[in-house]
């Protein structure tokens, strides 16, 4: 029997240069596939996230996107929107008057900007499909430092379970030198956050007044530590805006660097009287790396 052939492209994520930023799979004709092939497909790959383009049930939009981890589903991310726009705009699979589409994900629909120059994509900028929520109260600092293999003292103060869709814990840490040190203890994760609104657990340090290096453990997802993680910066703008002034801010999210693939996030929210994050957005550059055929 011959068997059923799938093309793929990969692409790094959040980055301008090959071999750094989160890299991504994209099928970009999923159709035909089940819920279970889609996530035997994600296993092989073993990456963060593969994606899978579907016909839009709006014709208005582009595309339907389903996206898995290695042993899940998730109703939203960040690097495989951004990496899915930007695959479609290379083959020529997406495009629109001003440069925005719009992606059906389980949030909702997600528009997302692509950027180009001379005709050719850079990269893409999603919105997010809902503001930042405040998820439950965070565990103890003493509980969290013991999930990261810290000291108590390690932890500055305000960590929060935030969530555009996808609901991460924010942990912020006195400097840069305590982010580099954090190792999940397993064993302290599932003491700790056994029947949490959340296992996503990221750390934050300020770098200065626009720049912060961040972190992103999942491993109960499969994904031991996230080289970039579009959908916790969305989140992030929710405790950001919480403790800052009103008006449109903008940061600079470094993440990576510890597991040998740096990346760049661009984030832009506004924030309102009430300290309540809007309109958030978050960008960054991608780059073809791959591409090839899957035997079925």
């Amino acid at each position: 029997m011959t068997p059923t052939s799938l093309r793929y492209l990969t692409c790094d994520v959040f980055t301008d240069r090959r071999f750094g930023g989160n890299p991504l799979a994209v099928f970009p004709d999923g159709r035909g596939l089940d819920t279970a092939r889609m996530q035997a497909i994600a296993r092989e790959f073993n990456l963060s996230e593969t994606t899978f383009v579907l016909p839009p049930d709006d014709p208005r939009h582009a595309a339907r996107v389903r996206i898995f981890t290695p042993v899940a589903e998730m109703p939203f991310a960040g690097h495989p929107t951004i990496g899915t726009a930007y695959v479609l705009a290379t083959i020529g699979a997406a495009s629109a008057a001003g440069g925005q589409i719009v992606f059906e994900e389980g949030v909702g629909p997600v528009p997302v900007q692509i950027e180009r120059r001379d005709g050719t994509a850079l990269g893409c900028t999603f919105t997010a499909a809902r503001a930042p929520e405040l998820g439950p109260p965070a565990p103890a600092a003493g509980a969290l430092a013991a999930v990261l293999s810290l000291a108590s003292e390690d932890l500055s103060t305000y960590a929060g379970c935030w969530s555009c869709g996808l609901p991460f814990l924010v942990v912020p840490l006195r400097d840069v030198a305590a982010l580099e040190r954090c190792r999940i203890d397993s064993a302290q994760l599932a003491r700790v956050l056994a029947g949490y609104a959340t296992q996503q657990i990221y750390p934050i340090a300020r770098v200065d007044d626009a720049t912060w290096r961040v972190r992103m453990f999942a491993p109960t997802l499969g994904v031991s530590e996230d080289p970039a993680t579009g959908s916790a910066a969305a989140a992030l703008a929710g405790w950001l805006a919480r403790h800052g002034a009103p008006g449109i801010a903008q940061a600079t999210l470094l993440q990576g660097q510890e597991i040998g693939r740096p990346s760049t996030l661009r984030l832009q929210f506004e924030r309102n009287a009430a300290g309540a994050a809007t309109r958030v957005r978050v960008g960054g550059g991608a780059v073809i790396m791959s591409e090839g055929t899957l035997y079925l």
